[in-house]
């Protein structure tokens, strides 16, 4: 009832006791009803009457007076778009995701004067509460949860979110205690619109769940931005786990600093070859080549000016090789050349072709260098085993001679 329709029915209520208690002393002493109304008769007690349709006035209006505290007292519906504005702002800054929501999950409680707020990632046999606060300290015991494992000393809310999961709720409502207390339950699936995915759920529990029920609307807009901003975030780390995957077989085979490809890629092309080696008697050469005396320069030189001597030098070789010969790292200091289709002696050509090339070119702030040669060919009763170390034997042999050496070792001459 509004506030005039209240001082309306004071006053009839008033009046009509005037007019009733006029017509009873009327009858009472014989007087005129004009006279008892207009309070002129004698024996007509006037404080006490004025008294008396005072209170019963006053008394009328009193579920208004009741009605105006209570509306003080009760929480103000918040401005929808004002408060939707601030949490799109804090859920879409440039901050981390979980920052993000916790902060949005903090003006979400404030704005509709909650509890608490409770956000579950689901998974595809368990939930996680994603949020942190104290009411989830007091009812939870663990932020992850396994709906199919037996647990008596569940709370009332745990169960509450379990059953949402289990049962994947769109929206639920359910009246429970929790820390002694009574409390309303509130949830809104977090469904994506194309993959009518459930990523989660929201839970609001709230001690006024008449008020919270009104915001509705603003609720279920705040479970959408949730929503996507949750879904872009685990397509993000999706995007990242797959770019760290790539990554990692990447730098698994090839070096990025020197741009080539280390000895886990070059054992692949060893087997390869050895393979159609044994299937179709192919001849493979393989020459290790270390560049003389290149610890040394790492004591005199910074580490850049070794690492873009690397860098020529590989390049010196690639350009000075046929494309089908496969070049890398053999270890950190020491490369390797492994060339399909020839014998021993083209590997000695190719060899003495760099020697001859190196003799005249002249590294930048190192100068000239040279290289030992350790070159072998492939036989029959090869394994990949002996096959590379015999290899590095040969490397060893050039190695232990002044510099600039080549060393050639086959099966059928090794001591």
């Amino acid at each position: 009832m509004s506030k005039q329709h209240s001082l309306i029915l004071a006053s009839l209520i008033t009046l009509l006791y005037w007019f009733l208690d006029a017509y009873t002393n009327v009858s009472l002493y014989g007087s005129s009803l004009m006279d008892e109304i207009l309070l002129k008769t004698p024996h007509t007690l006037i404080f006490i009457k004025l008294l008396t349709a005072g209170l019963l006035f006053t008394l009328t209006l009193t579920p208004l007076f009741f009605k105006q505290r209570m509306d003080k007292n009760a929480p103000i519906p918040p401005n929808q778009y004002a408060e939707l504005q601030r949490i799109s702002d804090i859920l879409f800054s440039s901050l981390s995701t979980k920052i993000n929501v916790m902060k949005a999950l903090e003006m979400l409680e404030e704005s509709l004067h909650l509890e608490s707020s409770l956000l579950f990632i689901y998974s595809k046999e368990s939930l996680s509460l994603y949020n942190e606060n104290e009411f989830i300290k007091a009812t939870f015991r663990s932020k992850e949860i396994l709906p199919f494992r037996t647990n008596p000393s569940r709370s009332a809310v745990e169960t509450f979110a379990i059953n949402c999961f289990l049962e994947k709720r769109m929206r639920s409502k359910e009246s429970v205690k929790a820390e002694n207390k009574p409390v309303t339950l509130l949830s809104f699936a977090l469904k994506e619109p194309r993959s009518e995915t459930i990523l989660g759920n929201l839970v609001l529990a709230t001690n006024d769940a008449k008020f919270l029920e009104e915001q509705t609307d603003m609720i279920e807009k705040c479970a959408q931005m949730l929503t996507f901003t949750l879904s872009i975030a685990a397509k993000k780390e999706l995007l990242q786990n797959l770019n760290s995957q790539y990554s990692s077989d990447t730098t698994g085979q090839f070096d990025k600093v020197l741009n080539i490809m280390n000895f886990i890629k070059l054992q692949e092309h060893i087997d390869q070859e050895y393979k159609r080696h044994k299937r179709y008697h192919t001849q493979l050469t393989l020459v290790l080549i270390d560049i003389t005396m290149l610890k040394n320069l790492t004591k005199v030189f910074p580490a850049e000016v070794v690492t873009t001597l690397k860098k020529d030098f590989i390049q010196l070789v690639i350009k000075n090789t046929r494309e089908v010969d496969i070049f890398g790292k053999w270890s950190n200091d020491q490369f390797s050349l492994l060339l399909p289709d020839v014998d021993f002696r083209a590997g000695q050509h190719v060899a003495k072709k760099l020697q001859a090339i190196l003799d005249e070119t002249k590294f930048a702030r190192v100068g000239k260098i040279s290289c030992s040669y350790g070159i072998t060919s492939i036989s029959p009763k090869d394994t990949i085993g002996s096959f590379k170390a015999r290899a590095e034997s040969a490397l060893v042999a050039a190695s232990a001679k002044e510099g600039n050496a080549i060393e050639v070792k086959l099966q059928t001459t090794e001591s």
